[in-house]
Protein backbone atom coordinates (compact mmCIF):
# COMPACT_ATOMS: atom_id res chain seq x y z
CA UNK A 1 0.00 0.00 0.00
CA UNK A 2 1.30 3.55 -0.93
CA UNK A 3 0.44 5.69 1.81
CA UNK A 4 -0.33 9.25 1.02
CA UNK A 5 1.51 12.36 1.00
CA UNK A 6 0.46 13.29 4.57
CA UNK A 7 2.53 10.88 6.60
CA UNK A 8 5.54 12.57 5.48
CA UNK A 9 4.56 15.28 8.13
CA UNK A 10 3.36 12.74 10.59
CA UNK A 11 5.26 11.42 13.80
CA UNK A 12 6.02 7.79 13.33
CA UNK A 13 3.76 5.54 15.35
CA UNK A 14 4.67 3.71 18.28
CA UNK A 15 3.84 0.32 17.51
CA UNK A 16 4.62 -2.22 20.89
CA UNK A 17 5.12 -6.27 19.80
CA UNK A 18 3.37 -7.73 22.84
CA UNK A 19 5.50 -10.81 22.61
CA UNK A 20 8.88 -11.30 24.23
CA UNK A 21 11.25 -12.82 21.09
CA UNK A 22 14.63 -13.33 20.18
CA UNK A 23 16.90 -10.65 18.48
CA UNK A 24 16.15 -12.65 15.29
CA UNK A 25 12.48 -12.21 14.96
CA UNK A 26 12.77 -8.69 15.58
CA UNK A 27 14.76 -8.07 13.08
CA UNK A 28 12.18 -9.94 10.79
CA UNK A 29 9.84 -7.91 12.09
CA UNK A 30 11.99 -4.80 11.19
CA UNK A 31 13.11 -5.94 7.10
CA UNK A 32 9.37 -6.07 7.00
CA UNK A 33 7.63 -2.61 9.12
CA UNK A 34 7.13 0.40 7.07
CA UNK A 35 10.09 2.52 8.85
CA UNK A 36 8.98 5.79 7.43
CA UNK A 37 5.77 5.30 8.86
CA UNK A 38 6.41 3.20 12.32
CA UNK A 39 8.53 3.12 15.38
CA UNK A 40 8.71 -0.83 16.60
CA UNK A 41 9.33 -1.41 20.51
CA UNK A 42 10.01 -4.84 21.64
CA UNK A 43 10.61 -6.60 24.91
CA UNK A 44 13.85 -7.13 25.88
CA UNK A 45 13.76 -8.62 29.28
CA UNK A 46 9.72 -8.80 29.48
CA UNK A 47 9.67 -7.15 33.33
CA UNK A 48 6.08 -6.07 33.79
CA UNK A 49 7.92 -2.71 34.58
CA UNK A 50 9.13 -2.77 30.82
CA UNK A 51 6.24 -4.17 29.75
CA UNK A 52 4.37 -1.18 31.56
CA UNK A 53 6.76 1.46 30.30
CA UNK A 54 6.45 0.72 26.53
CA UNK A 55 2.42 0.12 26.58
CA UNK A 56 2.47 3.57 27.86
CA UNK A 57 3.91 5.18 24.65
CA UNK A 58 2.40 2.37 22.34
CA UNK A 59 -0.17 4.00 19.50
CA UNK A 60 -0.63 0.31 18.27
CA UNK A 61 -0.10 -2.84 20.05
CA UNK A 62 0.36 -6.12 18.06
CA UNK A 63 -0.46 -9.34 20.13
CA UNK A 64 -0.65 -12.94 20.24
CA UNK A 65 0.48 -15.92 22.25
CA UNK A 66 0.60 -13.40 25.09
CA UNK A 67 -2.48 -12.24 27.03
CA UNK A 68 -3.18 -8.27 26.83
CA UNK A 69 -4.71 -8.07 30.06
CA UNK A 70 -7.49 -5.37 31.12
CA UNK A 71 -4.36 -3.95 33.55
CA UNK A 72 -2.20 -3.70 30.44
CA UNK A 73 -5.21 -1.99 28.34
CA UNK A 74 -5.29 0.28 31.40
CA UNK A 75 -1.97 1.04 30.98
CA UNK A 76 -1.72 2.03 27.06
CA UNK A 77 -3.37 5.69 27.93
CA UNK A 78 -2.28 5.96 23.51
CA UNK A 79 -3.05 2.79 22.18
CA UNK A 80 -5.95 3.20 19.55
CA UNK A 81 -5.66 -0.05 17.87
CA UNK A 82 -4.83 -3.52 18.56
CA UNK A 83 -3.78 -5.93 16.10
CA UNK A 84 -3.82 -9.90 16.33
CA UNK A 85 -1.37 -11.54 14.63
CA UNK A 86 -3.32 -14.61 14.61
CA UNK A 87 -6.97 -15.13 15.07
CA UNK A 88 -7.47 -16.43 18.55
CA UNK A 89 -8.41 -13.24 20.10
CA UNK A 90 -11.09 -14.75 22.12
CA UNK A 91 -8.77 -15.51 25.16
CA UNK A 92 -5.79 -13.30 24.21
CA UNK A 93 -7.65 -9.79 24.17
CA UNK A 94 -9.45 -8.34 27.15
CA UNK A 95 -12.26 -6.93 24.66
CA UNK A 96 -14.37 -5.71 27.02
CA UNK A 97 -11.80 -2.96 28.28
CA UNK A 98 -11.47 -2.13 24.20
CA UNK A 99 -15.08 -1.43 23.79
CA UNK A 100 -14.91 0.70 26.52
CA UNK A 101 -12.12 2.26 25.09
CA UNK A 102 -12.81 2.53 21.37
CA UNK A 103 -10.26 0.73 20.43
CA UNK A 104 -10.51 -1.17 17.34
CA UNK A 105 -9.32 -4.68 17.16
CA UNK A 106 -8.29 -6.95 14.02
CA UNK A 107 -7.12 -10.47 12.97
CA UNK A 108 -4.72 -11.35 10.87
CA UNK A 109 -6.01 -14.78 9.64
CA UNK A 110 -3.30 -14.58 6.09
CA UNK A 111 -1.06 -17.86 6.68
CA UNK A 112 -2.57 -18.71 9.89
CA UNK A 113 -5.10 -21.71 8.22
CA UNK A 114 -2.14 -22.71 5.99
CA UNK A 115 0.68 -23.12 8.58
CA UNK A 116 -1.69 -25.06 11.11
CA UNK A 117 -3.09 -27.29 8.70
CA UNK A 118 0.59 -28.30 8.00
CA UNK A 119 1.46 -28.80 11.56
CA UNK A 120 -2.14 -30.69 12.74
CA UNK A 121 -1.10 -33.38 9.31
CA UNK A 122 2.44 -32.93 10.50
CA UNK A 123 1.06 -34.02 13.95
CA UNK A 124 -0.92 -37.10 13.00
CA UNK A 125 1.77 -38.50 11.31
CA UNK A 126 4.21 -37.97 13.62
CA UNK A 127 2.03 -39.16 16.32
CA UNK A 128 0.92 -42.37 14.25
CA UNK A 129 4.75 -43.26 13.51
CA UNK A 130 6.30 -42.43 17.12
CA UNK A 131 8.66 -40.24 15.26
CA UNK A 132 9.58 -38.32 18.19
CA UNK A 133 10.32 -41.34 20.35
CA UNK A 134 12.16 -42.74 18.03
CA UNK A 135 14.19 -40.24 17.03
CA UNK A 136 15.38 -39.16 20.32
CA UNK A 137 16.11 -43.48 20.87
CA UNK A 138 18.19 -43.78 18.08
CA UNK A 139 19.95 -40.61 18.77
CA UNK A 140 21.51 -42.30 21.57
CA UNK A 141 21.93 -45.57 19.78
CA UNK A 142 18.58 -47.66 20.61
CA UNK A 143 17.30 -49.05 17.17
CA UNK A 144 13.33 -49.61 17.12
CA UNK A 145 12.78 -51.29 14.23
CA UNK A 146 10.16 -53.48 15.07
CA UNK A 147 8.98 -51.87 18.14
CA UNK A 148 5.78 -50.28 17.19
CA UNK A 149 4.86 -52.18 13.86
CA UNK A 150 1.69 -53.50 15.90
CA UNK A 151 0.58 -50.10 16.63
CA UNK A 152 1.90 -47.54 14.47
CA UNK A 153 -0.82 -46.08 12.47
CA UNK A 154 -1.03 -44.36 8.72
CA UNK A 155 -3.00 -41.30 7.54
CA UNK A 156 -4.14 -43.28 4.47
CA UNK A 157 -7.27 -44.96 4.59
CA UNK A 158 -7.74 -43.54 7.73
CA UNK A 159 -10.80 -41.90 9.01
CA UNK A 160 -10.24 -38.38 10.27
CA UNK A 161 -12.30 -36.41 12.21
CA UNK A 162 -12.29 -32.49 12.11
CA UNK A 163 -13.78 -30.61 15.20
CA UNK A 164 -14.40 -27.06 13.97
CA UNK A 165 -14.67 -26.60 10.47
CA UNK A 166 -13.67 -22.85 10.17
CA UNK A 167 -10.89 -21.49 8.10
CA UNK A 168 -8.60 -24.07 9.31
CA UNK A 169 -10.32 -26.98 9.50
CA UNK A 170 -11.43 -26.53 5.90
CA UNK A 171 -7.40 -26.17 5.04
CA UNK A 172 -6.89 -29.23 6.96
CA UNK A 173 -9.80 -31.12 5.19
CA UNK A 174 -8.32 -29.76 1.93
CA UNK A 175 -4.93 -31.24 2.28
CA UNK A 176 -6.36 -34.87 3.61
CA UNK A 177 -7.29 -35.42 0.44
CA UNK A 178 -4.10 -36.50 -0.94
CA UNK A 179 -3.94 -39.10 1.73
CA UNK A 180 -7.58 -40.58 0.70
CA UNK A 181 -8.36 -40.59 4.29
CA UNK A 182 -12.34 -40.65 4.90
CA UNK A 183 -12.73 -37.23 5.88
CA UNK A 184 -16.08 -36.15 8.57
CA UNK A 185 -16.39 -32.55 10.66
CA UNK A 186 -18.53 -31.52 13.20
CA UNK A 187 -19.62 -28.11 13.45
CA UNK A 188 -22.17 -25.32 14.90
CA UNK A 189 -22.60 -24.14 11.49
CA UNK A 190 -23.84 -26.49 8.66
CA UNK A 191 -21.66 -25.76 5.47
CA UNK A 192 -22.61 -25.36 1.66
CA UNK A 193 -22.93 -29.16 0.41
CA UNK A 194 -20.63 -27.53 -2.75
CA UNK A 195 -17.61 -26.98 -0.29
CA UNK A 196 -18.48 -30.54 1.07
CA UNK A 197 -18.11 -32.00 -1.93
CA UNK A 198 -14.82 -30.19 -3.03
CA UNK A 199 -13.48 -30.92 0.40
CA UNK A 200 -14.73 -34.79 0.41
CA UNK A 201 -16.13 -34.29 3.27
CA UNK A 202 -19.35 -34.78 5.25
CA UNK A 203 -20.93 -33.55 8.81
CA UNK A 204 -21.68 -35.89 11.20
CA UNK A 205 -22.84 -35.16 15.41
CA UNK A 206 -20.08 -35.09 17.42
CA UNK A 207 -20.59 -38.55 19.10
CA UNK A 208 -20.40 -40.17 15.51
CA UNK A 209 -17.23 -38.33 14.94
CA UNK A 210 -15.95 -39.56 18.28
CA UNK A 211 -16.75 -42.89 17.87
CA UNK A 212 -15.53 -42.94 14.45
CA UNK A 213 -12.14 -41.07 14.09
CA UNK A 214 -8.94 -43.08 13.91
CA UNK A 215 -7.93 -39.04 14.29
CA UNK A 216 -9.29 -36.68 15.99
CA UNK A 217 -8.33 -32.90 15.09
CA UNK A 218 -9.31 -29.84 17.05
CA UNK A 219 -9.76 -26.66 15.26
CA UNK A 220 -12.02 -24.14 17.75
CA UNK A 221 -11.64 -20.98 19.30
CA UNK A 222 -11.18 -21.20 23.47
CA UNK A 223 -14.61 -20.43 24.73
CA UNK A 224 -17.00 -20.69 27.48
CA UNK A 225 -18.57 -23.24 25.51
CA UNK A 226 -15.10 -25.03 24.11
CA UNK A 227 -13.45 -25.42 27.48
CA UNK A 228 -12.90 -29.20 28.20
CA UNK A 229 -14.78 -29.82 25.41
CA UNK A 230 -12.74 -32.82 24.68
CA UNK A 231 -12.94 -34.34 28.82
CA UNK A 232 -13.28 -37.95 29.91
CA UNK A 233 -16.70 -37.96 29.56
CA UNK A 234 -15.56 -37.03 25.36
CA UNK A 235 -12.46 -38.83 25.15
CA UNK A 236 -14.07 -42.06 26.72
CA UNK A 237 -16.76 -42.45 23.72
CA UNK A 238 -13.30 -41.98 21.14
CA UNK A 239 -12.43 -44.91 19.02
CA UNK A 240 -10.57 -47.65 21.11
CA UNK A 241 -6.70 -46.66 19.60
CA UNK A 242 -7.95 -43.24 18.31
CA UNK A 243 -5.36 -40.07 18.03
CA UNK A 244 -5.77 -37.15 19.39
CA UNK A 245 -4.40 -33.42 17.47
CA UNK A 246 -4.50 -30.26 19.78
CA UNK A 247 -3.22 -27.40 17.95
CA UNK A 248 -6.30 -24.68 18.80
CA UNK A 249 -6.13 -24.26 22.51
CA UNK A 250 -4.69 -26.26 25.34
CA UNK A 251 -7.79 -25.66 27.65
CA UNK A 252 -10.33 -27.09 24.75
CA UNK A 253 -8.63 -30.84 26.53
CA UNK A 254 -8.64 -31.66 29.48
CA UNK A 255 -5.29 -32.88 29.90
CA UNK A 256 -5.40 -35.06 33.42
CA UNK A 257 -8.46 -36.90 31.50
CA UNK A 258 -6.23 -37.33 28.22
CA UNK A 259 -3.35 -38.65 30.66
CA UNK A 260 -5.63 -41.35 31.83
CA UNK A 261 -6.74 -42.14 28.58
CA UNK A 262 -3.22 -42.56 27.61
CA UNK A 263 -2.23 -44.77 30.39
CA UNK A 264 -5.00 -46.89 30.30
CA UNK A 265 -3.94 -47.64 26.46
CA UNK A 266 -8.12 -46.25 25.05
CA UNK A 267 -6.00 -43.41 23.20
CA UNK A 268 -3.73 -44.19 21.27
CA UNK A 269 -1.76 -41.45 20.81
CA UNK A 270 -1.88 -37.68 20.95
CA UNK A 271 0.41 -34.46 19.01
CA UNK A 272 0.37 -31.67 21.32
CA UNK A 273 0.86 -27.99 20.14
CA UNK A 274 -0.71 -26.34 23.18
CA UNK A 275 -1.35 -27.01 26.83
CA UNK A 276 -3.48 -26.22 29.82
CA UNK A 277 -0.50 -23.97 31.34
CA UNK A 278 1.67 -22.60 28.91
CA UNK A 279 4.79 -22.71 29.53
CA UNK A 280 3.21 -26.49 30.88
CA UNK A 281 4.96 -27.35 34.00
CA UNK A 282 8.11 -29.38 34.58
CA UNK A 283 8.13 -32.63 34.40
CA UNK A 284 5.47 -32.39 31.65
CA UNK A 285 2.98 -35.40 32.39
CA UNK A 286 3.15 -36.34 28.69
CA UNK A 287 6.49 -36.63 28.55
CA UNK A 288 7.27 -40.66 29.25
CA UNK A 289 4.63 -41.65 26.48
CA UNK A 290 6.09 -42.85 22.92
CA UNK A 291 3.15 -42.32 21.66
CA UNK A 292 2.81 -38.62 22.20
CA UNK A 293 4.31 -35.74 20.09
CA UNK A 294 5.01 -32.07 21.63
CA UNK A 295 5.61 -28.95 20.54
CA UNK A 296 5.41 -25.12 22.17
CA UNK A 297 2.59 -23.48 20.41
CA UNK A 298 4.25 -23.15 17.02
CA UNK A 299 1.47 -24.05 14.72
CA UNK A 300 1.49 -21.21 12.52
CA UNK A 301 5.01 -19.85 13.14
CA UNK A 302 7.04 -20.65 10.39
CA UNK A 303 9.04 -17.61 8.79
CA UNK A 304 6.92 -17.67 5.40
CA UNK A 305 3.82 -17.47 7.91
CA UNK A 306 5.17 -13.93 9.85
CA UNK A 307 5.93 -12.56 6.56
CA UNK A 308 2.88 -12.80 5.20
CA UNK A 309 1.30 -11.59 8.53
CA UNK A 310 3.45 -8.78 9.00
CA UNK A 311 2.94 -7.66 5.59
CA UNK A 312 -0.73 -7.60 6.17
CA UNK A 313 -0.49 -6.37 9.95
CA UNK A 314 1.18 -3.07 8.22
CA UNK A 315 -1.33 -3.02 5.76
CA UNK A 316 -3.97 -2.86 7.63
CA UNK A 317 -2.71 -0.35 10.54
CA UNK A 318 -1.87 1.74 7.49
CA UNK A 319 -5.49 2.15 6.64
CA UNK A 320 -6.48 2.64 10.12
CA UNK A 321 -4.48 5.68 10.58
CA UNK A 322 -5.20 6.99 7.15
CA UNK A 323 -9.04 6.29 8.11
CA UNK A 324 -9.88 3.63 5.64
CA UNK A 325 -12.04 0.59 6.13
CA UNK A 326 -9.60 -2.52 7.62
CA UNK A 327 -9.58 -5.99 6.63
CA UNK A 328 -10.99 -8.84 9.43
CA UNK A 329 -11.92 -6.07 12.43
CA UNK A 330 -13.77 -7.62 14.76
CA UNK A 331 -16.79 -6.03 16.13
CA UNK A 332 -16.83 -5.51 19.99
CA UNK A 333 -20.38 -4.35 20.03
Amino acid sequence: MNAPFFWKYRMKKKVLYFIKADKNFYDLIRSIIPTERYELMTLEDGSVEERNRLLAEAELVIVGGARMSAADVDVAAKCRLVLHQGVGYHDTVATDILMKRQIRLAVTPQGTSEGVAEHAIMMMLATGRRLAFCDSELRVGRWHSNTFRSSARQLFGATVGIIGFGRIGKQVAKRLIGFDTKTIYTDLIEIEPEIEMELKTKRVSMETLLSESDFVTLHVPLTDCTHHLIDEVALAKMKVGATLINCARGPVVSELGLVNALRSGHIGGAGLDVFEIEPPPTPNPFADFPNVVLTPHHAPGTRDTMIVKFKEIFANADRFFNGERMENEISLI
